[in-house]
């Protein structure tokens, strides 16, 4: 199967960018991508995840990688800033060889810039994701995770809706992928569920407190207070799917 795709958007870009004798401006931009996915990569090999695909959009590129929900957000994290931090490795080491070519500069920063956006599915959604979930319930960072997401597009389209068909092309991405994440917000609970009853995790914090699942936190192990009875998750995931 192939990994690394060029999308189609990214193709018309360079397409234009070239009949309009923009060749190096085409070329700068797409290493740059390419070099800020490599990071992303490299992470992933390293934490033995299986990478599905690599798709290289005009902004950055979309690591498509085979993990559980209720991965480390410490893990997430580092993964998603691997690639800003493969740009300002690049960064470095073009000024330490002393090379000055304005243009990389400029589009090394607006890249870096723009993947920090907490818009889905942009590093900087994901950065935001993660820290959520260290913090708060996994149902409530997904929640807040599509709001800040919606939130964030909207800002962005009233600073650069009178700016080039590039943004247009952008957007429609980022609504296709927020709507995406909405979509499947059952099915993405339904899992993080399934895969807490049926994997061990080896978790960093245990919790006892009173509620129901919803309760749920990645990297926490959760007993349930009722009265005074104490129930682990884990009995209570199987009164739910022996159920069902």
């Amino acid at each position: 199967m192939k990994i690394i795709r060029v999308s189609n958007t990214t193709l018309y870009l360079l397409f234009i960018l070239f009949l309009c004798g923009y060749i190096r401006v085409g070329i700068t931009i797409f290493l740059i991508v390419l070099i800020h996915e490599v990071g992303h990569v490299l992470v992933c090999l390293i934490f033995g995840y299986k990478i599905k695909s690599v798709t290289l959009y005009p902004f950055g590129g979309l690591t498509r990688v085979e993990k559980d929900i209720n991965t480390s957000p410490y893990k997430e994290l580092i993964l998603a800033s691997a690639g800003l931090f493969m740009q300002i490795i690049l960064y470095v080491v073009a000024l330490s060889f002393g090379y000055r070519d304005l243009l990389f500069y400029k589009y090394n920063k607006s890249i870096f810039l723009f993947n920090l956006l907490p818009i889905i599915p942009l590093d900087g959604s994901v950065i935001v994701y993660s820290l959520l979930n260290r913090f708060t319930t996994f149902k409530n960072s997904y929640k807040v995770y599509i709001v800040v997401s919606i939130i964030s597009l909207v800002i962005y389209i009233i600073i650069n809706y009178k700016y080039s068909l590039n943004n247009y092309l952008i957007v429609s991405i980022f609504i296709y992928k927020i709507h995406e994440g909405i979509k499947n917000y059952k099915y993405v609970y339904n899992r993080f569920l399934v895969e807490r009853y049926l994997k061990k995790y080896h978790f960093k914090y245990i919790s006892t407190k009173e509620g129901n699942l919803d309760i749920l936190k990645i990297d926490t192990y959760q007993y349930f207070k009722n009265g005074g009875k104490i129930t682990s998750e884990r009995e209570k995931l199987a009164e739910m799917f022996d159920k069902t």
